[in-house]
């Protein structure tokens, strides 16, 4: 099993190298082979909307030249968990996270279909990876924690994961590998 992990966060935060640590032993220990990615140390372009990835090269981007962005978009298209580990800024993801996330638009038809009465795109591929997205609160603001999860199910809906789930931590919290393994262990994984 494939995994890859998208660290989020921001420059000098270290809030999020704990549990990324943690889930990378976790997944060895589950002979899972894991592409780590900490986003602020990468050079990523914002996507500029041209939609050269729906309509001239589809699946990939041309429009955005000089990044590491397509490298990371095919190790995401080829890997059976996709792991966003982000600081929750105003109920989202990072500034550096969404980059990528942008980046992913590709990775779906520009045609949309109507399901239970809403507007998504055609899947582009056969399968898409599950999804696990941790969070880190820095004020245990409920309401942004809301926001948070909601996100994270609009875009479950929009990116087809088999599975999705959404765990957030509190900032001061202590990251236990047994509460890692808990968190593995509820995607239900197939291997």
């Amino acid at each position: 099993m494939n995994v890859v992990i998208l660290n989020g966060s921001l420059k000098h935060q270290q809030e999020l190298a704990p549990i990324q640590a943690a889930l990378e032993q976790e997944l060895k220990s589950r002979n899972m082979k894991t592409d780590s990615f900490v986003m602020n140390e990468i050079k990523i372009i914002s996507c500029t909307g041209c939609f050269k990835c729906w309509d001239t090269t589809p699946g990939i981007c041309t429009g955005v030249k000089g990044d590491e962005g397509e490298a990371i978009k095919k190790k995401i298209v080829n890997c059976d968990l996709l792991i966003f580990l982000t600081p929750i800024t105003f109920g989202g993801y990072s500034s550096e996270l969404k980059k990528i996330i942008e980046r992913l638009i590709g990775t779906l038809h520009p045609g949309v279909q109507i399901i239970d009465g809403e507007s998504h795109h055609f899947k582009r591929y056969e399968k898409y990876p599950s999804l696990l997205a941790i969070g880190i609160s820095e004020n245990s603001d409920e309401e942004e924690e809301q926001l948070f999860k909601t996100l994270i199910y609009r875009h479950s809906l929009n990116f087809y994961p088999p599975v999705y789930k959404t765990h957030i931590f509190q900032k001061d919290e202590t990251i236990k590998q047994e509460k890692i393994k808990q968190i593995i262990d509820d995607m239900e994984l197939k291997k």
